[in-house]
């Protein structure tokens, strides 16, 4: 191999290194079960939970996994038509402009 080869993937190589376990301890931070910053116990975070689910099922209440579409079949309906009215425009804009060109040739 070129020896400038080498170099660029060894220099790859290591700056990639701590970058991935930048990463992996970021990842499996959430996952730790080891000591508990928050001081809570485990009754205390089932309260919480609990609480936390009932303020996401209250009406108007979007996020932290509740369902966007689904609640009011009509808002389904709007959003689906004006994504398809945007995205159908698009479409209908590129086939006019490739309908309407004529190739030249060189």
């Amino acid at each position: 191999m070129n020896s400038l080869t080498v170099v660029t993937v060894a220099t790859i190589l290591i700056a990639m290194g701590p970058l991935a376990l930048t990463v992996y301890q970021t990842a499996s931070a959430q996952y730790t079960t080891g000591s508990n910053p928050s001081g809570l116990s485990v009754e205390e975070q089932l309260k919480l939970a609990k609480e936390k689910v009932a303020e996401a099922n209250q009406p108007g209440a979007y996020g932290s996994g509740t369902p966007f579409f689904g609640k009011n079949i009509s808002e389904s309906v709007i959003y689906t038509a004006a994504i398809v009215a945007i995205f159908g425009a698009v479409a209908a804009a590129f086939f006019v402009m490739s309908r309407g060109k004529k190739r030249v040739s060189a």
